[in-house]
């Protein structure tokens, strides 16, 4: 029957379906059957041709995979403003600045310094050659004194009569004579062969002109201490009433160019001692000077220092020379005549020592300076000491007799 016949196309298409790798042929819509009278019977259907594969289409390019997105920054929470900082405003350099010479500060400031340097040089080799002068000058006079000294002895030796020296106020040709006799303190000064005419002929010359200036210069080395020097003259003077009070000031010249001579009042009569004083202030002297005057205070000047400064002080103060008209040259003394100085000293104080003593003093002064009197007079006084000391435990107090082992231990 037809309807059959059209369930039978149907399986028979399903199975040709399976067989055929699954494809499926597309299906006709089945037509609704009417009642037809019954044709002849129809011949055998055609075994339907297989279709022909169709062409493949190109498959779609897939799709490349996305890159991911970078994850948005999720918002910071806001932080409270900052506080903003004043900036630092760098102050500009400013250009060098040219001059009326066309030079620039720093050019200008090159060429001041470079003109002082060479100023300067020349002020210190015009110095230099000042002090070689100077220097020269002394030698040639130390060579004279030493020719006098030399002459004078011969004519001792021979009794050709008494030593003569010129005198520093008239000029004359008068004897050296002898220290006065109540110059005690300048005594052991009297022994030293190259200082002892200074002393003697400073002393007498006083005495012969009572009314010029007794102002009195000591010579000493450089950092060499002559105070003790000044002190001496200052008893001196006393005991040969010279002046009339035993007053006696001392200053260094730095601090006399700070103080008013109000200070110097009480000194009425005494000896003022300027230490350094070449470096005292000239005008500052000139006022001391007229202070000392008899008919204001009356009193003495002492000036101690190192023989160049004071040569230059007096050199370029020339108003002020006329006031010290004695000087007295401890610059030239050595070891010999520190071991004179030292007989002399333990003579004054009312010592005894033997030779012993003297060479192991020879051996204490090379531990200091021959010619700084003030150290070597200070050493002198603590040998004493240490013997009074020692003879005082030995129950032989008073006899005063120096043993080497005292300036050992001095």
């Amino acid at each position: 029957m037809k309807p059959f016949r059209n369930a039978y196309e149907a399986i028979k298409r399903l199975l040709s379906k399976v067989f055929k790798g699954g494809k499926e042929e597309p299906v006709e819509p089945v037509k609704p059957v009417t009642p037809e009278p019954e044709p002849e019977p129809a011949p055998e259907p055609k075994k339907a041709e297989p279709k022909k594969p169709e062409a493949k289409k190109p498959e779609p390019k897939k799709p490349e995979p996305k890159k991911p997105e970078a994850k948005k920054p999720e918002p910071k929470k806001a932080e409270p403003p900052k506080k903003e900082e004043p900036k630092k405003v760098e102050p500009k350099k400013a250009e060098p600045k040219k001059s009326g010479s066309g030079k620039t500060a720093e050019e200008d400031m090159e060429a001041y310094v470079r003109e002082s340097e060479r100023k300067e040089q020349e002020a210190y080799e015009a110095e230099a050659k000042r002090r070689a002068e100077r220097a020269a000058k002394r030698e040639a006079e130390e060579k004279k004194a030493e020719q006098r000294a030399a002459r004078r002895e011969m004519e001792a030796q021979a009794g050709m009569g008494v030593r003569r020296v010129t005198d520093p106020v008239t000029g004359e040709e008068v004897p050296l004579g002898a220290l006065p006799s109540r110059a005690t303190h300048l005594k052991k000064y009297s022994k030293i062969a190259s200082t002892s005419d200074d002393v003697i002929l400073s002393m007498n010359s006083i005495l012969r002109h009572p009314d010029m200036s007794k102002n009195i210069v000591i010579l000493g080395k450089n950092g060499f201490g002559t105070v003790r020097v000044g002190e001496d003259f200052a008893r001196s003077f006393y005991e040969m009433e010279l002046v009339t009070s035993d007053k006696i000031a001392k200053i260094r010249a730095k601090q006399l160019n700070k103080i008013g001579l109000e200070k110097l009042k009480d000194l009425k009569g005494g000896c003022l001692i300027i230490e350094n004083a070449g470096l005292v202030q000239p005008e500052k002297l000139v006022e001391v000077i007229k202070n000392a005057a008899p008919d204001v205070n009356d009193y003495v000047v002492i000036l101690t220092g190192e023989i160049d400064s004071l040569a230059r002080f007096f050199e370029d103060n020339q108003e002020i020379v006329d006031q010290f008209i004695y000087l007295i040259g401890i610059h030239k003394i050595k070891e010999k005549g520190m071991i004179s100085l030292a007989r002399g000293y333990f003579k004054e104080k009312g010592y005894t020592a033997d030779k012993p003593v003297y060479e192991q003093l020879k051996v204490s002064l090379q531990s200091m300076e021959a010619g700084n009197i003030d150290r070597f007079l200070e050493f002198l006084d603590k040998v004493m000491e240490v013997t009074n000391a020692r003879e005082v435990s030995e129950g032989n107090g008073g006899h005063n007799e120096v043993l080497v082992d005292d300036v050992r231990k001095a």
